[in-house]
């Protein structure tokens, strides 16, 4: 079913476009991308809008299978109105152009319906605190890496990265991991979650040595298309997807590790 959404995400034609920007702000600027963001969330939020709604399931997912039907009919029609000797040249563009933002996409509404269903479950601390580890992380692996950073960890995908500055801030971020976890979760008493800093250490564990594959995989998407940053959303820092990178796998994680071993608990 995904891949019939790849149509409407590129602007309102398969040549609207020869600039390369992989943002929110993207997805958002054209009728045809509000749509898809909102098929897009439609399908990953589909049961809780089912559970608080008179919809059934079988209902959401003929909702969002019918919204595919849309795309896929925009997507031939618009491809089929190319009139040119360089069609094929258009068409691999097109697709390309279209499957990059798809993948933003996903990176966005994937992490955030995670976000959603870890809120209305366990709380909004348990969104912040994952969150906050994955800045202390990155902050920390930058300072290690200014002050003894030697050997470089991936050149060809992220240069600026070191092992000492990945190790440090691995460290780092476990060391600080169990107070922080008591500090927002329960206002200092835990909330009355038990072995709130094994899970919370677990998590760091999972953010330190995991989720900044989550970068290393966007940097290998912008090192792919010749790009510095997916966007300039955000002044300085690059678009929504440079800031929520590592979240694509840490939002799933912490979301599953909560309703395996808080809900048992």
């Amino acid at each position: 079913m995904q891949m019939c959404v790849l149509c409407a995400i590129w602007g309102t034609s398969p040549f609207s476009s020869d600039s390369l920007t992989l943002d929110i702000s993207l997805v958002c600027h054209t009728p045809s991308g509000l749509y898809i963001f909102a098929r897009l969330h439609f399908h990953f939020n589909r049961k809780m809008i089912s559970d608080n709604t008179s919809w059934s399931m079988d209902q959401m997912n003929l909702i969002t299978f019918g919204m595919s039907s849309i795309s896929l009919l925009w997507a031939v029609i618009q491809l089929a109105m190319v009139d040119s000797p360089s069609a094929e040249a258009i068409y691999r563009s097109y697709l390309g152009k279209v499957a990059s933002c798809h993948f933003s996409l996903l990176f966005l509404v994937g992490q955030f319906s995670f976000w959603i269903k870890t809120a209305s479950e366990y709380g909004l601390a348990w969104i912040l605190f994952p969150a906050l580890l994955v800045i202390v992380n990155d902050t920390m692996a930058y300072v290690f890496g200014v002050l003894i950073g030697k050997h470089k960890l991936i050149p060809r995908l992220s240069p600026k990265k070191t092992v000492e500055g990945f190790v440090g801030a691995g460290l780092s971020t476990m060391a600080v991991a169990a107070p922080l976890a008591r500090k927002m979760i329960g206002g200092g008493d835990g909330g009355g979650v038990s072995n709130l800093g094994r899970h919370a250490v677990i998590l760091a564990l999972y953010v330190s040595f995991v989720s900044p594959f989550g970068g290393f995989l966007a940097s290998a998407t912008k090192r792919a298309h010749g790009a510095k940053d997916f966007g300039n959303f955000i002044p300085g820092h690059g678009g929504a997807v440079d800031r929520f990178d590592c979240q694509v796998v840490t939002a799933p994680f912490v979301y599953l590790y909560l309703k395996i071993f808080l809900s048992s608990e």
